[in-house]
């Protein structure tokens, strides 16, 4: 796909992009990544339809080639985005829809290698503790130079002036307690931070499944992945969850265990455990294409747990009933996909 070295056409296509990911949620997070991997998107869909429009940055409508690709794009740059929780959240999405490798991506771009990156470093970077110390704390003044006080003085209607010393004091009064909420909002964050950090560590001192009401190497190898992905997820507060996920998860045993395929890991599972994993589920946060490892436990409770439902998930996800996955791999897709639906 190809501007054609339209530089007017590449900026508009570029600020509708910018404009787009500044007030993006999850769902429009989770189109433009069933776009981006090509996932059989309804392309006369409404939704589609509405992205489109958003895409053309008042110039001509984009083609479906071009609207999968300005998706991946939108994608991209909400990965750098200033703003850490849009960041977080567009890796977290872009992670669960590729399903641990599973599925692959058909685009100029990595954009699975650097949504990886976004979780690494805000995993760390996010959890630093906010400087307790505020800037030098500056008394609020009004501002003589204003032009609306300027005019009111000059024509002596002191109910003007009023009004206008008024506003100038309200305003200065917002900008402190926005200070001040956003200070706290910090110290918030962290507190959350420290509390799921003690939690998990609390949780791997333990040894023990909450679940499956088992010490962790009582729990059956097949169980493991999942087990352990619900319950740590389960542990976090603030995406996109604690940094060495990878080290955190392979100490609960799940290392030398084999591969195995999703549908196979999750028929597997309990029946006990697979109905409280469902009942604390948001159903409207569960998708096939987003959540697919949710979308089966969620399949596989509505047939009271036979197995049923595989042939029907393989059509819906596009996902193999054969691809296989190692243990650790498939907790830390499972842990994604509990923790979006639960933070995201």
């Amino acid at each position: 796909m190809s501007f054609q070295q339209d530089a007017e056409l590449t900026e508009k296509r570029f600020a509708a992009i910018e404009s787009h990911v500044e007030g993006v949620t999850t769902s429009g997070l989770s189109l433009l990544a069933r776009l981006a991997f090509r996932l059989n998107p309804q392309m006369g869909s409404p939704e589609v339809a509405a992205l489109r429009q958003k895409l053309a940055g008042n110039a001509t409508q984009p083609g479906d080639d071009e609207l999968t690709m300005l998706s991946a794009s939108a994608l991209a740059v909400a990965l750098g985005s200033n703003d850490d929780a849009i960041a977080a959240l567009t890796a977290t999405v872009v992670t669960c829809m590729s399903c641990g490798g599973l599925r692959h991506l058909e685009q100029p771009m990595d954009l699975v290698g650097m949504a990886g990156n976004v979780l690494r470093r805000l995993s760390e970077t996010a959890r630093r503790r906010p400087s307790l110390e505020q800037t030098k704390f500056s008394s609020p003044t009004v501002d003589k130079n204003d032009e609306v006080l300027a005019q009111a003085l000059q024509t002596g209607d002191m109910s003007k002036v009023a009004q206008a010393i008024a506003t100038l004091t309200n305003k200065a009064l917002s900008s402190m307690a926005r200070r001040q909420r956003e200070f706290e909002g910090a110290i918030q964050k962290y507190v959350n931070i420290q509390d799921e950090e003690l939690d998990i560590l609390w949780w791997l001192e333990g040894n023990h499944s909450f679940d499956l009401a088992l010490d962790f190497p009582e729990v059956a190898s097949e169980h493991l992945a999942l087990a352990m992905a619900k319950e740590l997820g389960g542990l976090t507060k603030v995406l996109p969850g604690p940094p060495a996920l990878s080290s955190l998860l392979s100490r609960t045993g799940l290392m030398a265990e084999p591969p195995q395929s999703l549908p196979d890991a999750i028929q597997r599972m309990p029946r006990e455990w697979l109905d409280k994993s469902v009942e604390g589920l948001v159903t409207d946060r569960i998708s096939p294409a987003l959540t697919p490892i949710l979308f089966a436990l969620q399949r596989r409770h509505e047939v009271h747990g036979e197995d049923q439902w595989i042939a029907a998930w393989c059509t819906t996800t596009g996902l193999s009933r054969a691809a296989q996955l190692a243990p650790l791999q498939l907790a830390v897709a499972a842990y994604r996909e509990f923790t979006l639906a639960r933070l995201g």
